[in-house]
């Protein structure tokens, strides 16, 4: 994992954040039906176009959740 990733996350749950990691899995919630609470800042985890988020972030995450896409690509362009 990028230490500075891992390390972040580790770092806003100290800090009482709920992190999710936002990646295509098997086991990831769509975003509108994941269990996000509003009495906990929030932060999102997302991964690059190669390889995503990496295992060991993804660990620490409390919750993986997937935005779908329509068409024949499942990817998200960020800026």
């Amino acid at each position: 994992a990028d230490a500075s990733t891992l390390q972040t996350v580790l770092d806003l749950k100290t800090k009482g954040y709920d992190v999710y990691g936002v990646e295509t899995t098997e086991t990831a919630i769509t975003l509108w039906d994941a269990p996000i609470s509003s009495s906990n800042p929030v932060a999102f985890v997302f991964g690059n176009e190669l390889i995503g988020v990496d295992v060991e972030v993804l660990e620490e995450c409390k919750n993986v959740i997937s935005l779908p896409t329509y068409g024949n690509k499942n990817s998200l362009n960020i800026a």
